[in-house]
């Protein structure tokens, strides 16, 4: 799979279990440096605290997880939910955000879904990501919080796009 014109040089691929540490290292350096935008060190600490390699085993056994390689580097991956239409993750390395990674991540993720029979696709949106959802064709709802399991939150916006 070869990504649109936005994201030149990109190739975008499935997933397997020997990009767990790779999948680990994009969510935490995104998280840690993307999220400052709009959470707090605290917030952002409790987000990114007890990702390891191990947290990407099972989508990659039960879900659509797909990998976006700039220069056979891992520079982004989605995770999509088959069964629920659920977008369980989407992160780009930092330094090639706002490159159309995202965009084609999002886009294959899309394309599966229809493969799927699915009429939808949604997820809890972190802020940072509410105008990239947005700007797909995502509708918004109203914002609340995330729990995570130590009981800290953060503020996140459930977003969902009906699909043609």
């Amino acid at each position: 799979m070869t990504a649109g014109p936005a994201a030149e040089g990109v190739r975008i691929r499935r997933a397997t279990a020997a990009d767990c540490h790779s999948l680990c290292k994009i969510q935490v350096s995104a998280i840690r440096e993307l999220g400052r935008s709009h959470y707090s060190d605290t917030e952002i600490d409790a987000w990114s605290r007890g990702i390891g390699p191990e947290h990407y085993e099972k989508p990659i056994a039960e879900c659509c997880v797909v990998v976006a390689e700039r220069d056979s580097q891992a520079v982004g991956f989605g995770i999509l939910n088959t069964a629920t239409g659920s977008i369980a993750a989407l992160y780009v390395v930092p330094e090639f955000a706002r490159q159309g990674i995202g965009t084609a991540i999002l886009e294959e993720l899309i394309r599966e879904a229809r493969r799927c029979g699915l009429p939808r696709i949604h997820c809890e949106s972190s802020l940072c990501a509410e105008d990239f959802y947005i700007s797909a064709g995502f509708e918004a709802g109203p914002r609340h919080v995330h729990r995570f399991r130590s009981g800290e939150e953060i503020g996140c916006v459930p977003v969902a796009k009906k699909l043609d």
